[in-house]
């Protein structure tokens, strides 16, 4: 295998990505992980992992405690390499598993995903099968990460995860009946005139009903309409 070795956001993140096939993460990772706008006491589970980027800007950022999680092989690989070039061994663990068979042991405050959104044969596959697996829930969907969410969670423990904006409200039902109440929705646009093309969504395991719609995010366009999102990408974030 060939990798790719970028550096992301912070100075001193820098995230191991196959070069010539796999998946490449795109811009939803980095807003999933400062949306979680982490506490440094929470330990979180960061579910199908891949290359370890919403892992290592949570620990950066936030100097929360993670464990990632990722199925693939290849995968795990650039996850092992992301925690050691960034050195923190220390602040981040690595499973190699499949959330539907994990044993549940330790429960933990915060679980992050960036699921696949699409079922397969709904869109356009790539060539490579590390990269359909990614697009695709062929080894894992929103299901399976709410329920992986709700047998792992503290009481009132959170789930953060992004999806298809046109596809929110089957993700938000599979929530409501799984007892994770939707606190918290961010948009992403590509710019004030488009409509919303990912959403961010936060949840509480026994939360009351009771949702929080942020002001959107913006992909293109003047400074003051593209300042949120430029501020992530700029390493601005608030803890």
């Amino acid at each position: 295998m060939e990798y790719t070795f970028n550096s992301m956001i912070f100075n001193d993140i820098t995230i191991c990505q196959l070069k010539n096939n796999g998946f490449r993460f795109g811009c939803d990772s980095p807003v999933l992980a400062w949306f979680t706008n982490a506490k440094e006491k929470w330990h979180i589970a960061d579910v199908g992992s891949g290359s370890g980027v919403i892992a290592a800007l949570i620990a950066k950022a936030y100097k929360s405690k993670v464990t990632a999680i990722e199925l693939q092989e290849e995968m795990f690989e650039c996850l092992k390499q992301t925690v050691s070039l960034c050195s923190m061994q220390d602040k981040i663990s690595v499973i190699n598993a499949d959330i539907r068979q994990m044993k549940k042991e330790k429960l933990y405050d915060a679980v992050v995903c960036n699921p696949p959104y699409r079922h397969a044969g709904t869109g356009k596959t790539a060539k490579d099968e590390i990269a359909n697996k990614a697009r695709f829930t062929i080894t894992m969907n929103i299901e399976d990460v709410v329920k992986f969410a709700k047998g792992s969670l503290k009481h009132q423990g959170r789930l953060f995860f992004s999806y298809d904006a046109d596809m929110l409200i089957e993700a938000l039902h599979i929530c409501k009946i799984n007892n994770l109440q939707p606190k918290r929705i961010l948009s992403l646009h590509k710019d004030i005139s488009s409509k919303a093309k990912l959403v961010f969504v936060e949840c509480m395991l026994a939360g009351g009903e009771e949702l929080c719609i942020e002001p959107p995010l913006f992909q293109q366009g003047s400074i003051d309409e593209t300042k949120g999102y430029d501020n992530i990408f700029k390493g601005i974030w608030e803890s």
